[in-house]
């Protein structure tokens, strides 16, 4: 069937069972794996809207769960009530966004400028550096920048001092905490997300970039009228996907980075949450937390649905 100019491969699910049967066995352990982990668990939203219910004083979780009364949406009045969910929400919401306005483009001008390298050795170099730090974990990073940024002894501290500056409590400041945790962010991410777009920017058609030279295009030229269209859908998609996690601001690096002394900037809803199940005094107060949980869910959804839609109707480029 041919569609604006394109020609769309059409049939129903089982015509293209018969027709890839072989390769839909690929999907078995993705599909096992989805429902296991991510829809079996979806029982236990009920007890958002339930009391807390006493797992421990039950035969099994399942028991304690449905014996539970049901109190509708008093569990979301209750959260909401509470200055300690609003002030969480406040510095999820900010966090996020300032991870997603100064994080996400450094990985893109990254791409484009190592693309642009010549020298094999530097370029290779710079990929191998820019990656490594991906693969440490938060709790490795969280105790290389304390170390660094420790006001009585660390370096970034010593060398303030030498210039002749006061030494700042970069970790434990509400004043500095985010800017912390939006640089160790970026030090861990960026190498790794630029893989991303050096691939799509290995995948454009070679012969648009020499069109372009040979039409006297200058490189920023080139980068701003070839490089950047081609890679688009990449961004649209990646930046979708970045918005639906707008609610999680990074549970692992704050909790390694948290201390009481920056809990009006640094608290999110995720280490509120965690206090929630962990630090209770008798019963973990499993049906707030899974309130909150629910929550974080639905506007992570309407995000990426608006995000799609807009990215629709003014981009033309989308994810379905």
């Amino acid at each position: 069937m041919k569609t604006n100019g394109r020609y769309r491969e059409k049939g129903t699910f089982f015509e293209q069972l018969k027709k890839n049967g072989n390769l839909f066995m690929f999907y078995i352990p993705a599909f096992t794996f989805a429902v296991i982990f991510s829809y079996i668990p979806m029982f236990g939203l009920i007890m958002a809207f339930k009391e807390n219910p006493n797992l421990f004083g039950s035969k099994s979780a399942f028991e304690g769960i449905l014996n539970a009364d049901w109190v509708g949406l008093d569990n979301f009045r209750k959260i909401f009530s509470q200055e300690q969910v609003i002030n969480a929400l406040r510095n999820t919401l900010i966090i996020s966004l300032l991870k997603i306005v100064i994080i996400f483009p450094i990985p893109i001008f990254l791409a484009i400028i190592i693309n642009e390298m010549r020298h094999k050795v530097v370029k290779k170099t710079l990929e191998i550096t820019m990656y490594l730090p991906y693969f440490l974990s938060w709790a490795t990073i969280g105790g290389i920048f304390i170390a660094i940024l420790n006001k009585d002894t660390g370096l970034v501290n010593n060398f303030l001092e030498w210039l002749g500056h006061e030494r700042v409590p970069f970790v434990t400041s509400n004043s500095t905490f985010r800017s912390v945790l939006v640089t160790t962010a970026a030090w861990k991410d960026v190498g790794w997300s630029t893989i991303t777009y050096m691939a799509a920017i290995t995948a454009l058609d070679r012969n648009q970039i020499e069109a372009a030279k040979i039409d006297g295009a200058s490189k920023f030229q080139q980068i701003k009228y070839v490089t950047l269209p081609g890679i688009m859908p990449v961004i649209v998609v990646m930046l979708i996907l970045r918005i639906g996690y707008i609610m999680n601001a990074g549970f692992e690096q704050v909790y390694v980075l948290y201390s009481p002394f920056i809990k009006e900037t640094g608290d999110i809803l995720d280490t509120y949450t965690y206090r929630l199940v962990r630090e209770s005094s008798l019963i973990p107060q499993y049906a707030l937390s899974t309130a909150v949980g629910l929550f974080n869910s639905v506007v992570a959804f309407i995000l990426v649905t608006m995000g799609n839609f807009f990215s629709k109707k003014f981009l033309n480029k989308s994810i379905w």
